[in-house]
């Protein structure tokens, strides 16, 4: 019942798009992804997402903003609910199921992510936590990869047109409007950090995102930690 949407410019991320998709635990889901450079052949794309049911690969030029390309991949959706993937990050099986649950048990949940994450440097294998203390309850603001909404949302708010900062305003529109965020916990879900903070489009250094974790540990194991 939710519908999975990945925007991307990185043709090395394909199969981490992939595997993500794949191994959700969720029966009922697809797979939206939208192409976001030029230099990417499609063609090899819609191959790829040939093997697996319910996969759609769209390519907008690369003019367009991911505001542009993350609305154009909601109005794409099946589905009712909208998870937003990014495309080098980590999601857990169950990390589908684990908000589908929630949204089974409280109707009145239109936005679910989390605003605490784990945060796994590569280059030098250690884990840590970004804490916001409000795990479990309501909010005003949770973490971009982590943002799953109700399609119907899109009646009243949309991804607006600007190069960064269009999940924060989305959700900040969101509250406005009268919609109610929910952050569940920080587990099955891992933002990924590799060596060069420039392909990432959270402009810090890696050395200010660790002295702003808390509980870091090294560890070539993360996936038994952070799932549940």
């Amino acid at each position: 019942m939710i519908s999975i949407i990945t925007c991307t410019n990185r043709d090395h991320m394909m199969e981490n798009i992939f595997q993500n998709y794949i191994s959700q635990s969720l029966d009922n889901k697809e797979l939206i992804i939208i192409l976001n450079n030029d230099s990417i052949n499609i063609d090899t794309w819609l191959s790829k997402a040939a093997n697996y049911s319910n996969v759609s690969v769209f390519q907008m030029p690369q003019w367009n903003t991911a505001s542009e390309c993350k609305m154009f991949a909601s109005q794409q959706a099946s589905y009712d609910y909208i998870a937003k993937f990014d495309d080098d990050d980590y999601y857990a099986p169950n990390y589908l199921e684990s908000i589908w649950s929630i949204y089974q048990s409280n109707k009145q949940v239109d936005i679910i992510g989390k605003s605490s994450v784990y945060v796994y440097f590569q280059k030098s294998n250690f884990l840590g936590i970004l804490h916001s203390n409000k795990e479990n309850q309501y909010t005003n603001r949770v973490v971009d990869s982590t943002l799953t909404f109700k399609k119907e949302v899109l009646s009243k708010v949309s991804f607006i047109r600007c190069k960064y900062g269009s999940d924060a305003k989305f959700q900040k529109d969101c509250i406005y409007n009268g919609y109610k965020i929910y952050s569940t916990d920080r587990f099955n879900h891992v933002i990924f950090r590799n060596e060069s903070h420039n392909q990432h489009t959270w402009k810090i250094t890696d050395k200010q995102l660790m002295d702003a974790c808390t509980d870091l540990i090294c560890t070539n194991d993360f996936k038994t930690i952070i799932h549940r």
